[in-house]
């Protein structure tokens, strides 16, 4: 492949990396509190507010974490009795939305390094 295409690349990684860290950012700020209180009688979202109580990002990250893990994964869960079907049906679908976009969106900046890196590298 020609130089160009590696520029191309690069940049689309910046500016995803840039835009997916704003996208990080407000989830972590505006969604995670509307997230939490669908979640109030889960024994582990509650033991993670305990554990991880601040406003700091990592502290929210690592909150938002299980939760999205519930809503990606929600069979899996269910079935390990971590989460009930209520919990998961009763959160909106524009929230659920909101935190797996996010994740995806990463993903794909993943997705794109990897091809950078096959493409260019070896």
């Amino acid at each position: 492949m020609d130089i160009a295409g590696y520029r191309f690349i690069t940049l689309l990684v910046g500016v995803e990396a840039v835009v997916g860290v704003l996208l990080l950012l407000y989830v972590h700020y505006f969604k995670l509190e509307k997230l939490e209180r669908y979640f109030e009688d889960n024994e582990i979202v509650q033991l993670n507010k305990l554990r991880w109580p601040g406003n700091l990002p990592m502290q929210k990250a690592l909150r938002l974490g299980q939760i999205a893990c519930f809503l990606a994964f929600p069979k899996s869960y269910i079935r390990l009795g971590d989460v009930s079907e209520q919990e998961i049906a009763s959160v909106p679908v524009s929230l659920k939305r909101w935190v797996l976009w996010t994740g995806y969106f990463w993903l794909q900046i993943f997705i794109w390094m990897a091809v950078r890196f096959f493409l260019y590298e070896l």
